[in-house]
């Protein structure tokens, strides 16, 4: 779907490809509620490093 949000300067809609259903009507990233809010989404954490553990042999010590 297109995004249907209305561009009032340029008198037409966004139609940039690719929009997610809001109650408003299929909204770009762009055009999400919450950007036009100005209320972004937090940034997600970095990703926690993978430590490798050394193997553990099978039998008597």
């Amino acid at each position: 779907m297109k995004c249907t949000h209305w561009i009032g300067e340029r008198r037409r809609y966004c139609q940039i490809p690719g929009a997610r259903r809001y109650i408003q009507g299929y909204r770009c990233p762009l055009h999400t509620p919450g950007a036009l809010a100005r209320k972004f989404a937090p940034e997600t954490p970095p990703a926690t490093p993978v430590v490798e553990q050394p193997a553990v042999e099978d039998g008597p010590p």
